[in-house]
């Protein structure tokens, strides 16, 4: 691993890196701001985007403390009840996790991979179906207490549209990242097909999203090693997986930083008329 992390052509790779991690908060912003308008209160991109970033620093421990903030900031600015805000961000995970299973699912079959996990498909593409379903139904009495539960509250107003928009708007993240490991890899002696990354990578993204690990330090790993052996050693890849991933999360939280004082200034002042803004 120290052989690896010291061959690393470390000045290109952080040259590869901060665009990318740029382009990843604009793009996360973006979805953010789409489904708090969608299903909360109307806000400003310009509004989110210093929320979103200043959330990073504390996605550094855990991700939900991240998302934790950006319940902080829609609760004081726009008085929304926190469930309400917890809804939308389940929304948005929901749909980030069928948006790893849909790509990685597309790497699978183009590259024949008998190791996918074809079982997970057909079993995500199933409960779709009946989630899409239960949801567009009218529910009452008991049958109905799980889908009437606040915590979906996105999910009974959301149509299919929102599903297709959100998952169109997060794809370039994951594209984006595929590309920028498949680039830099090599600056650490490594060489991955970009098929074999658009395969697993969506699944190391979804394994290490798992509220399992501080700083998701542990599980991305594991998946690393599991996955991409056939093409790298396995120290060499834990060391360039740690090595991508505390790089990203720290150059996500240095974004963050440059916007402490906007989303300082963001919290403190109240919004106008929040409550004419609310989403009905």
């Amino acid at each position: 691993m120290v052989e690896t992390l010291t061959r690393g052509r470390w000045g290109l790779y952080l040259l590869l890196m901060a665009p990318y991690s740029l382009f990843y908060t604009l793009v996360d912003a973006l979805v953010l701001q789409k489904a708090v308008s969608w299903f909360n209160v109307r806000v400003a991109y310009r509004d989110i985007l210093p929320i979103r970033a200043t959330a990073y620093i504390l996605s550094l421990f855990n991700t939900q403390l991240g998302q934790g903030g950006v319940a902080v900031y829609l609760h004081k600015r726009h008085h929304l009840p926190f469930w309400q805000v917890t809804s939308t961000v389940v929304f948005i995970a929901f749909v980030e996790m069928y948006q790893l299973a849909f790509y990685s699912f597309i790497g699978a079959v183009a590259t024949r991979e008998p190791r996918a996990p074809w079982t997970v498909y057909g079993v995500m593409a199933a409960y779709l179906v009946f989630h899409l379903w239960w949801f567009s139904r009218p529910h009452s009495g008991r049958a109905g207490v799980i889908a009437d539960s606040a915590v979906f509250a996105a999910f009974r107003r959301a149509k299919l549209s929102h599903y297709l928009t959100m998952l169109a708007l997060k794809t370039p993240n994951v594209l984006a990242a595929v590309v920028t490991h498949w680039l830099a890899l090599p600056l650490f002696g490594l060489h991955v097909p970009l098929l074999a990354l658009l395969t697993y990578l969506p699944i190391i993204f979804f394994v290490a999203a798992l509220p399992i690990a501080a700083a998701h330090l542990g599980p991305s790993q594991l998946a690393w090693q599991y996955f991409l052996s056939d093409y790298a050693n396995g120290a060499d890849l834990v060391a360039y997986s740690l090595a991508a991933h505390l790089t990203f999360m720290l150059m996500n939280a240095l974004i963050g930083v440059l916007f402490l004082r906007r989303a300082a200034r963001e919290l403190g002042d109240p919004a106008p008329d929040a409550a004419g803004l609310r989403a009905r």
